[in-house]
């Protein structure tokens, strides 16, 4: 609406692309999306699966600080009321935290990570919490096909509503959402 109000004013012009242009960098495209593909096999790999990949991952997250940058700068992160924050949960006062620290910004964000990479460059322990969560949101998308970023159905986990979750989370001091979300 800007744009064609601009054009209509005369401020800027417009035309239709050079075929040659979108060629070219419709190739590019291609070949910076296998290089991507390529080196997200290789790093999903190196983590390994299983027990493997949750022992790696348990050793790097052993470094943190639990200084919140994670979690404070994470576009998708938007609870008022922190879990991670919760002494029932996460003991307070000891660093590093317990892994439920950890656990905790999983199952809130995996299902929904976009990938922007702001909670690994902003870690003052260079924890590379970006390649956890994008790794766990693409077993989650294969399981349950939901594309955060692209679909903008709810993802599967934010079906247990949040106000109703809260008040359950504060009454039991339980974070178990999955009782209400998988079963009939």
């Amino acid at each position: 609406m800007l744009f064609d109000g601009a054009v209509k004013a005369g401020a800027i012009s417009s035309s239709a692309p050079d075929a040659k242009g979108l060629e070219i960098r419709g190739k590019i495209e291609n070949v910076m999306i296998k290089m991507g593909k390529k080196a997200q096999e290789h790093q999903f790999g190196e983590l390994g699966t299983g027990t493997e990949r949750l022992n790696k991952i348990m050793a790097e997250a052993s470094k943190c600080i639990k200084c919140y940058g994670c979690i404070e700068n994470c576009p998708i992160c938007y609870c008022v009321e922190c879990s991670t924050k919760k002494p029932h949960l996460v003991r307070p006062g000891i660093i590093p935290p317990d892994f439920m620290f950890q656990m905790i910004r999983f199952a809130h964000i995996a299902d929904s990570c976009i990938n922007c990479g702001q909670c690994s460059e902003l870690c003052p322990m260079d924890i590379p919490n970006s390649l956890y969560m994008h790794s766990q949101q693409v077993e989650l998308e294969k399981m349950f096909g939901h594309k955060p970023g692209y679909d903008m159905t709810m993802p599967v986990l934010s079906y247990a509503e949040e106000m109703d979750e809260r008040e359950r989370l504060h009454a039991t001091g339980s974070d178990m959402i999955y009782d209400n979300v998988f079963k009939e």
